[in-house]
């Protein structure tokens, strides 16, 4: 009598093959005795109980690989790509160069044909300051002042100087520039230079405008100034409006100005010319 089997052995007897194998290859849900087990009851079947991994083709767990050679380095198109660019470069420069070199031997031919250039002078007359005119006209104003005037040496009296500083300088500038126009014909310089005047002028119109606290005697010999000043502001500005409109420089109405302003200009000099005037009750 055949001895019995036992009823492990049954249990795997009785197992599919499927479930056997499975069994086998998840030997981490299982005892491994069973584990073992299964692997010998597969391997009495002649089932393999180890999972059979399929071979992979060559080449799909590698990157392909090109077995052409390499191209050598005339063959590659970057190589060319910089040639060329560096062709078109020099070309370029080449180019501006020999445009450059025609424009100048093109210049050089042009000024041989036509002769040297000739300079232009520019007619530039500069206008003297006449310091030390004006110093000398300002000594000389003072001493036709009353005696009480005359010594003191006041905050009125010290501005009256500096006033009579910009009247002198202005003055002895207009003078200069209309000897100029009446001994030669006027020339491109006299617009530049009677605004020059003028300006010189407006710094004493200016600083009249204030209240400098003069005393009456002071304060009317200023007055003499100021109306000097703005006929000779008129003058110059005329006389500048014509030489450019090309017509001649003084008329007869330009010429009372002038004669007008001189008169007064006299007169701050003098004391008989001032004195004169107002004996005929005629305003300076």
């Amino acid at each position: 009598m055949a001895a019995s089997s036992s009823p492990e052995s049954e249990f795997f007897t009785q197992k599919t093959d499927a479930e056997l194998l499975f069994l086998a290859q998840h030997p981490e849900l299982y005892h491994p005795d069973l584990v073992n087990t299964a692997r010998r009851e597969l391997r009495r079947r002649g089932l393999n109980p180890d999972p059979e991994v399929e071979p992979q083709p060559m080449g799909t767990h590698l990157p392909p690989y090109d077995d052409s050679a390499e191209p050598m380095w005339w063959q590659r198109p970057g190589v060319w790509v910089g040639v060329l660019a560096v062709l078109l470069l020099g070309g370029v420069l080449y180019w501006k160069s020999m445009s450059g070199n025609q424009a100048r031997q093109d210049e050089l031919a042009q000024q041989a044909k036509t002769g040297p250039a000739v300079l232009k002078t520019v007619e530039t007359h500069l206008i003297p300051s006449f310091d030390s005119l004006t110093r000398t006209q300002i000594a000389q104003e003072m001493r036709q002042l009353p005696a009480s005037e005359r010594t003191l040496d006041t905050t009125a009296t010290r501005k009256y100087r500096l006033l009579a500083e910009r009247y002198w300088k202005a003055e002895n500038q207009t003078l200069y520039l209309l000897d100029r126009v009446h001994q030669a014909a006027p020339d491109s310089a006299l617009p530049g230079q009677t605004v020059t005047v003028v300006e010189e002028w407006r710094r004493l119109t200016k600083a009249l405008v204030y209240d400098h606290g003069l005393t009456p005697v002071l304060a009317e010999r200023m007055d003499v100034m100021r109306r000097g000043a703005y006929l000779r502001i008129e003058l110059l500005q005329s006389i500048k409006g014509r030489f450019e409109d090309g017509q001649p420089v003084y008329n007869e109405y330009l010429t009372t100005l002038r004669d007008s302003a001189t008169v007064m200009h006299e007169a701050l000099l003098s004391r008989e010319k001032w004195a004169a005037g107002l004996r005929r009750g005629t305003s300076l």
